[in-house]
């Protein structure tokens, strides 16, 4: 089997027919040198899949969602969709499956075990979730990953999916049909509520692209007079004004006559060791761990507060978390077989049939699941890569083993370069090496 190393889209590199001695030397001294900095920067697995190893996955399994004749019932369900920033079942005691002695998460503990449906990894009555893969290991790679079923692999992972949105493209991850754009089309108002810059890493644009959403972030909060002009804490502004800020953006859009996709994002459990205010508890004499359970505790009087509200009872709620912690020393003592998860729980779906135990899963495959969670019929249960969980399918995952999907994922695809990229981060790339 031959490879081809290509610069840029569709742009072989010409092939020579005679190379004089100090030409070859010099051209092998750069292939090393960059071989030597791709491996410092991205890791030789993943420079050795990008210039060596090709995945057929997507040619096999990609299902394009714009091609799926999806079917609503007849009163739309709207949906409340809350990313929370770096939440692991992890967090949980080892009594329910989790790392630590004391629970931190108690109440989102209780939401996916006695409440809510969580997809867990684990048996029964054991705290597990979804496998990270890359492509969904950073805030914007794993919310674009969890609604458009396919990792944001860009330049096939050797430029930085942050610096691939970093200039707000015109054209973002174009290829793909997300689900705002299936939620827009079927007449939903969308809104995207975030405490920091939504610019960051290209979320604005991935969002008002795919799905028109409005956004409302740090920027709007001092448009608004929220915040003073000179505010900022943290990422922007913390997650104790996020959720108060954000009763009055939710009843807004719920008040509208259309169904409505309030999407958020939480980030005071960001790392390095989370954002601790003087209103912060401190029950566990480690910041991290406070800021945890003090992201627990606001995030259940976020969920308690929309039960008394007048649209709750027609709304589907999804709690997920974007990625595992990237808080380097949080986890350094525990069992190296440990099997960390990310955390996810769906609330107020009126489900009942569903296999949630023992999964394999990813952010690919919350796609379909969030779609089937408002009781939208998928023909294939399949979007993307991701299938619908509450189906009897198996996903890719479980079909091909955590390790070997998860492998599949750091290969190179000319589907994925030519079909959902469609050259977007070569011209990023090509700006950013000017």
């Amino acid at each position: 089997m031959s490879h081809q190393i290509t610069l840029k889209k569709d742009k072989p590199i010409k092939k020579k027919k005679f190379l004089s001695p100090i030409f070859l030397f010099l051209g092998v001294l750069t292939l090393s040198s960059g071989l030597s900095l791709g491996i410092r920067e991205i890791g030789y697995a993943d420079v050795k899949a990008y210039y060596f190893e090709d995945t057929k996955v997507y040619d096999d399994s990609y299902v394009n969602p714009a091609t799926v004749d999806l079917q609503f019932p007849k009163k739309k369900r709207n949906l409340v969709y809350i990313y929370l920033e770096s939440m692991e079942s992890s967090y949980a005691d080892k009594s329910i499956g989790g790392t630590e002695e004391e629970n931190l998460i108690p109440e989102l503990s209780d939401m996916a075990l006695h409440e809510g449906i969580q997809f867990s990894h684990n048996d029964s009555g054991q705290l597990g979730g979804m496998m990270q893969i890359p492509g969904a290991n950073q805030t914007a790679s794993s919310m674009v990953s969890q609604t458009s079923g396919a990792p944001l692999r860009a330049s096939n992972g050797v430029l930085d999916v942050n610096a691939y949105g970093k200039e707000e493209p015109g054209a973002f991850f174009p290829g793909v049909y997300s689900l705002g754009e299936v939620l827009e089309n079927e007449g939903y108002n969308q809104m995207l509520f975030i405490g920091s810059q939504a610019e960051y890493a290209g979320r604005k644009a991935y969002f008002q692209q795919h799905g028109n959403y409005e956004v409302r972030d740090y920027h709007w909060a001092k448009e608004e007079g929220l915040i003073p002009e000179d505010y900022y804490e943290w990422w922007g502004y913390e997650d104790d004004k996020l959720f108060d800020f954000a009763k009055d953006s939710l009843t807004d859009i719920a008040d509208r006559e259309e169904p409505f996709n309030f999407t958020m994002l939480t980030t005071d459990t960001h790392f390095e060791d989370g954002y601790a205010t003087d209103k912060t508890p401190d029950l566990f004499g480690d910041q991290y761990s406070n800021v945890i359970h003090d992201s627990d505790q606001k995030v259940s009087e976020f969920i308690e507060w929309m039960k008394t509200q007048p649209f709750y009872d027609n709304t589907t709620v999804v709690l997920v978390g974007d990625h595992l912690t990237m808080d380097k020393d949080f986890f350094e003592d525990i069992d190296p077989n440990y099997q960390r998860s990310i955390y996810n729980v769906f609330l107020n779906t009126g489900k009942t049939e569903f296999k949630d135990n023992n999964r394999l899963f990813s952010a690919v495959d919350m796609y379909p699941s969030t779609l089937a969670a408002l009781d939208v019929q998928i023909p294939g249960d399949e979007l993307g890569l991701g299938v619908n969980l509450f189906s009897d399918k198996k996903t890719l995952m479980e079909q091909m083993g955590y390790e070997k999907f998860d492998q599949e994922m750091t290969k190179r695809s000319d589907y994925y370069d030519k079909y959902l990229m469609q050259g977007s981060d070569y011209d990023v790339e090509q700006k950013a090496d000017n």
